[in-house]
């Protein structure tokens, strides 16, 4: 493996180890020229919900790889500017109405928690003032006494239970479940985007692998789709002008 490893990064393509015509369409774009700074953007639809099943038979959810477009003329906002490409990628090829935000290094240690999410969205007697539900995050691996504070307790347990009377908390970031709808401004007043399948109004009626979807697609990944647009001067979902990676 580490021989194989280098020899990618000496010549810069992984040609001679792709065996599928799937894999392929996903590495083509990579070039000695791709760097994590400077590079187009590559969206590859890897499960299709109603095509693509497991070994038991069962459907299995779509799954899409996204790498939004860099270039190192354009500042590109750190995790707000990748959770922004994502809801609009996310909008063109499915729109679902509840988005989850999650940290690749975390996970839910609970299988119920969807469910237990359902249950605060689907309450009418809530849903017009709920804009979001998220979970605490919970380190392993401490100091018995935690004495730097690594597990932040004041940031995931103290304050947002005070926050609790002051319209709630503020978004962690992660372990985060979004009414689509409520990244679009207040109940009354939506912002619309000049695209109107980036809506969250939109239904979707192409499949995701058609080629039309796939170019709209790459369109609203690019470093300088938020540049003089509707969404990049109002809607903004997630903020980007902020002194954290986050907003």
């Amino acid at each position: 493996m580490k021989r194989r490893i280098e020899n990618v990064i000496e010549n810069g393509k992984v040609a001679q180890y792709i065996t599928s015509q799937q894999e392929h369409e996903a590495f083509s774009p990579w070039t000695k020229t791709f760097t994590h700074r400077d590079h187009p953007t590559v969206i590859q639809v890897l499960l299709e919900s109603g095509k693509d099943i497991d070994v038991s038979g069962h459907s299995m959810p779509n799954l899409i790889y996204v790498t939004r477009e860099k270039s190192i003329t354009s500042p590109h906002h750190y995790k707000a500017g990748a959770l922004n490409t994502l809801l609009r990628v996310s909008a063109l090829m499915t729109n679902a109405p509840i988005i989850l935000t999650l940290d690749c290094d975390m996970f839910s240690n609970n299988p119920r928690t969807p469910y237990n999410v359902l249950c605060y969205f689907m309450d009418n007697s809530i849903r017009p003032k709920l804009a979001y539900v998220q979970f605490p995050q919970c380190f392993h691996g401490v100091n018995k006494n935690d004495i730097y504070s690594s597990e932040m307790q004041r940031g995931f347990h103290i304050n947002p239970k005070g926050m609790d009377g002051l319209t709630g908390p503020h978004c962690m970031g992660t372990g985060c479940f979004f009414m689509r709808r409520a990244l679009f401004g207040g109940p009354s007043a939506m912002l619309q985007p000049e695209m109107p399948q980036l809506s969250p109004d939109h239904v979707v009626t192409n499949p995701i692998r058609s080629r039309h979807i796939l170019e709209l697609a790459n369109t609203v990944a690019g470093c300088n789709y938020e540049f003089q647009t509707n969404w990049g001067e109002q809607v903004c979902a997630f903020l980007n002008d902020t002194t954290t990676e986050f907003n």
